[in-house]
């Protein structure tokens, strides 16, 4: 008896589970409980959806557990993001990106929910994400962001990088340039935000900060445990679900939120308000006076948003611009001989110079693509407070409430727009003059995303790599030491693996 209730239970169950999965679009076939997770490697997940996606015309479901619809070609990301944005501006309020914000641990949680930390830029949405977006961009706008004032900001964290390469290298031996990357990129951000940079004699907080944040991408990486939270947050009460999925990365932030709260204690403590503003801190703090939409806790997450994204994507697009100017010094050269007809040797480059160097310009946007450092955006919700219906992309319901996720990846390694994805080829992003601009292959360029929730900070990025790896070929020769190898350490954010080069002054 109690075996057959047992076996009518599970039966109906099971029926129940996939007259749920006909209500998105299909995709591969889940089972119950585990969804799509025994088709998958984390490692490789993005490879995986590429594979596949053709098979299910680019806009398919993932049960992992909870359905993800996934979007793998440019019509149907720009579809999403940009002709239907508004239904897809929303964000999940759910793990791994919620543990980045510092409320997710207060007391009105309940055992089977995490509650959204709605605050910030980069993880709310709805009024709480356009009013700080808002005000993120006023203030970003005032002190210089796309001006003259930030390029000089860029180039005093330019000096400090050169100084600190000039301190480790010795001729002949090859050294490690992930440290003065990062601390090139981290002055640019922490000069925005707290008006301060580190020396390269000095580095002790910064590492600290650096290791705080790392540690945690590392605790996401093949990381199954933080899915079963986000499917069944009752899990996190698990023992090793609970440990790797949730208590772990949140002990890893944490120490990175605590130095950005600090940082904020000290300019909160010691800034006048009659005084005019010289940082992002102190900006926002003054709009907090005026603006009951504002708060500290508001711009904490705001900060940590900014110095992540502003640090370790970009060290990560210039580690990875090393490795081809060693797997392809032909191209590395040919670059430097144009910077030296235009720029000469005796200053530094300018974002003046940016119209005069078309071959230069086409490689960095190739770097760029090539490294494809971010697989997917973050989720985007479809938005069930903004969209009264169901949304339809390329041709299929995706139902109200739905995470998607639009994977860059593909869009960026397609074979049918950019023919033999994997070489790096600066030529693809020119026309055949060899100066103008490949209007059809920028219109697939989406390192930064598309739409309402493109990067806020596109602009700076793209002059922080102009000036920074003008400057490192302006100054430096990168030669390999043995064979480059390639193969991307796959995470959040896709690094490449640990290398040294010869760093020959010219």
């Amino acid at each position: 008896m109690i075996f057959t209730i047992l076996l009518a239970g599970v039966t109906a169950y099971v029926i129940l589970y996939y007259r749920w999965v006909r209500k998105y679009p299909p995709g591969p076939l889940p089972l119950p409980l585990i969804g799509n997770l025994y088709h998958l490697s984390a490692e490789t997940v993005h490879e995986y959806v590429d594979k596949i996606g053709p098979d299910y015309g680019h806009c398919l479901t993932l049960f992992l557990p909870r359905p993800v619809v996934f979007f793998t070609d440019f019509d149907t990301v720009k579809e999403a993001l940009v002709a239907k944005g508004d239904h897809f501006i929303g964000r999940s309020h759910l793990p791994p990106e919620i543990y980045l914000h510092e409320n997710l641990m207060n007391k009105q949680r309940t055992a089977n929910t995490i509650q959204s930390p709605q605050t910030g830029v980069v993880m709310s949405d709805g009024d709480v994400w356009k009013e700080q977006r808002r005000v993120s961009l006023k203030i970003m706008r005032e002190h210089g962001m796309g001006q003259n004032i930030m390029e000089a900001q860029v180039n005093r964290a330019i000096d400090e990088m050169l100084a600190h390469i000039d301190n480790i290298n010795a001729e002949n031996t090859a050294i490690d340039m992930t440290l003065p990357l990062q601390l090139c990129f981290g002055n640019v951000i922490t000069e925005t935000l707290f008006g301060y940079h580190f020396k390269h004699t000095d580095l002790e907080v910064f590492e600290f900060a650096l290791d705080a944040v790392i540690q945690f991408i590392q605790s996401m990486r093949d990381n199954i445990w933080v899915l079963l939270v986000q499917a069944w947050p009752w899990t996190k009460h698990l023992p090793l679900v609970g440990r790797k999925g949730y208590s772990e990365p949140i002990a890893s932030i944490s120490k990175f939120r605590h130095f950005v709260q600090e940082e904020i204690r000290k300019i909160d403590a010691s800034f006048f308000r009659s005084q005019d503003p010289t940082n992002f801190a102190q900006s926002y703090l003054l709009e907090m006076e005026k603006n009951p939409q504002l708060n500290m806790q508001h711009l904490h997450a705001i900060v940590v948003d900014f110095w992540i994204g502003g640090v370790e994507t970009s060290s990560t697009t210039l580690s990875w611009a090393l490795i081809a100017f060693m797997e392809y010094p032909e191209i590395q050269e040919k670059m430097r001989s144009e910077l030296l007809s235009v720029v000469g040797r005796e200053r530094q480059i300018e974002m003046a110079d940016k119209s005069s160097l078309p071959y230069f310009n086409a490689a960095l946007t190739e770097l760029q693509r090539w490294a494809n450092i971010l697989p997917f955006t973050q989720f985007h919700r479809c938005e069930k407070n903004i969209s009264t219906k169901d949304s339809i992309i390329g041709g299929k319901l995706v139902p109200k409430d739905t995470l998607t996720m639009p994977q860059i990846y593909s869009v960026m390694r397609s074979e049918r727009i950019f023919p033999n994805p994997g070489e790096f080829k600066p030529e693809r992003f020119l026309e055949a003059d060899g100066r103008t601009a490949s209007k059809k292959h920028l219109k697939h360029f989406m390192a930064f995303g598309l739409g309402k929730r493109q990067c806020l900070g596109e602009s700076l990025v793209r002059m922080e790599l102009f000036l920074v790896i003008g400057n490192l070929l302006l100054n430096y020769r990168f030669e390999k030491i043995g064979p480059v190898d390639c193969t991307p350490v796959f995470g959040s954010v896709i690094f490449p693996k640990k290398h040294k080069c010869r760093v020959v002054p010219i």
